[in-house]
């Protein structure tokens, strides 16, 4: 049986594709109007409200998106770091056994 796609972590969330379609319609209007490059006494700078913030909140959204994708894996990779400190730990009680045990046979060889 095959997944479904929406199950995909690299497929869009319907917020992203809406501020991208809100950023590609910024782009067009501020290349088409010259009024959209242009300040405005109700709204302030223009460019600010058709560019810079729906291109903020689109980068907040894949913030957002890396760092839920990111929360699962340090699950499992915690999980075989301990497995692993587990398997080496004692290796090293026996490298340092063997360093004492030569030390107290120098110690009473004097």
């Amino acid at each position: 049986m095959t997944t479904p796609h929406a199950a995909s972590p690299a497929r869009p969330f319907p917020i992203e594709h809406a501020l991208l379609a809100a950023l590609f319609l910024a782009v067009v209007l501020m290349l088409s109007l010259p009024g959209a490059r242009a300040v405005s006494a109700g709204f302030g700078w223009m460019p600010l409200w058709l560019l810079a913030l729906p291109s903020a909140s689109l980068a907040t959204a894949l913030a957002l998106r890396c760092l839920r994708r990111n929360d699962a894996a340090p699950v499992a990779s915690s999980a075989a770091r301990r497995r692993r400190m587990a398997v080496a730990v004692p290796g090293r009680r026996r490298v340092a056994a063997r360093g004492m045990a030569r030390t107290a046979r120098l110690a009473a060889a004097r």
